[in-house]
């Protein structure tokens, strides 16, 4: 509880991630994205993007701004339980140029072919109610949500779903099985 008697949450945060084309059946790239808030997942979702897109990029790009959506829900649910939010979501993306489309601030010449409604994304990112930040490949936890994993690296990001471990910690759980500090 803060001093002027309002709640204090930790903030929410968000990891999205998308597998290109992975379905040889019908192409569709697969959408996953979890938020965190508090230290546990209260949010997760899987499923095949409705569109077949033509780059990662694009892919990313269309799972970022579902999982937008998905933030502003969030938010909305959090100021009905009364508690004030002054910073915008957090949400981590792996790809760099999903994350350069949505800081551009508008749809560029090659881009402009995806439908205008993923681009609510920008508009959310200008107001500061989400806020894209990249983060490597193998420290974002949706990627367990999109694609096969190795066993090792599939326990770490449940781990971090299941609120066992904080992803901060799991940052440097990975930092040094990769540099194989153990």
């Amino acid at each position: 509880v803060n001093l002027d008697g309002s709640l204090h949450v930790s903030p929410l945060h968000g990891f999205v991630d998308s597998d290109w084309a992975a379905d040889t059946l019908h192409r569709c790239s697969v959408t996953g994205f979890t938020y965190m808030l508090a230290g546990a997942a209260v949010v997760y979702k899987t499923w095949f993007q409705s569109t077949v897109a033509l780059s990662s990029t694009e892919a990313e790009f269309v799972a970022a701004s579902d999982a937008g959506k998905m933030a502003l829900y969030i938010r909305s649910l959090i100021a009905d339980l009364g508690v004030s939010q002054n910073d915008a979501v957090l949400l981590y993306e792996d790809n760099a140029g999903a994350f350069l489309m949505a800081d551009a601030g508008k749809p560029t010449p090659r881009t402009r072919h995806n439908n205008r409604r993923r681009f609510a994304l920008l508009d959310w990112v200008e107001r500061d109610l989400v806020q894209l930040e990249h983060i490597s490949t193998a420290l974002n936890t949706a990627d367990v949500l999109t694609k096969l994993t190795p066993r090792i690296i599939f326990h770490q990001h449940n781990d971090v779903l299941m609120g066992k471990i904080s992803p901060s910690r799991f940052a440097h759980v990975q930092a040094c099985f990769m540099y194989d500090v153990w």
